[in-house]
């Protein structure tokens, strides 16, 4: 992770300010005066346990507020986003266990979505809009900020070229049903994709609607038995016995 700071100067390492930051806005902050705040409110074990450094026979102190405001206006997100990323993906608990056959394991999955972030606002006062990647187990192992001189189609492929997809079932909505993107994923990434297909598509769409969908069976498990507890609210309760 680059440390957009001079080395001359420094007094308090990267990884530091970046833990005070987390623990920080987890904590309720949500601003830069509100993260030094914190930060200055911290005891000293919090500081040392974050990985604080110890020049003082006090202990660790905390940055000025100065200095968590250099380092989070600097840093390069997309840089932080992929360090993040990868240190989610080593811990996913979806991830098979090594060794066991192909053919017991469930295939994992990986769902591609952006969404614009409420309350962030970019230099120039447009609104951060971001693309992600969520595992099924609810991390997010890639994440991109979508620039307002581009789209999302042009941030799927750098999104997901640093993550391990084999044999990973993707799913993404029909912005993202492109051919180029179903090339990339099957060919590049050995993996498998759900595309969604509207009118943005409209020779494959109608293509699709020709189908004789009314043939086609479907392979669901099977539905649990219904008893007492599973029944609607609204079904007919079963007769009392005579």
């Amino acid at each position: 992770m680059p440390d957009p700071r001079r080395a001359k100067g420094r007094r308090h390492p990267l990884a530091f300010v970046l833990a005070l930051a987390a623990c920080a806005v987890l904590s309720g902050a949500k601003s830069l005066a509100a993260i030094a705040e914190w930060a200055a409110d911290a005891p000293t074990a919090v500081l040392a346990a974050l990985g604080g450094p110890c020049r003082e026979p006090s202990g660790p102190t905390a940055p000025a507020e100065a200095t968590v405001r250099r380092v989070l206006q600097r840093i390069d997100g997309d840089a932080l986003d992929a360090a993040i990323g990868a240190w989610l993906a080593a811990r996913e608990p979806d991830c098979p266990p090594p060794g066991q056959d192909p053919v017991d394991q469930l295939h994992r999955s990986l769902a591609v979505d952006g969404k614009t972030v409420r309350g962030a606002r970019s230099a120039d006062g447009t609104q951060v809009h971001l693309l992600a990647a969520m595992t099924g187990t609810g991390l997010v192992t890639a994440q991109r900020e979508v620039d307002g001189k581009t789209n999302e189609i042009t941030i799927f492929r750098p999104l997901l070229a640093g993550l391990d997809m084999a044999d990973t079932v993707v799913t993404f909505d029909a912005l993202h049903s492109q051919t180029a993107h179903a090339r990339f994923l099957v060919e590049d990434k050995k993996a498998h994709y759900i595309a969604v297909i509207k009118a943005n598509q409209p020779l494959l769409h109608q293509r699709l609607k020709c189908l004789p969908w009314g043939t086609c069976h479907c392979w669901a498990r099977p539905a649990p038995p219904r008893t007492a507890a599973t029944r609607s609210a609204g079904s007919r309760p079963p007769p009392l016995p005579t």
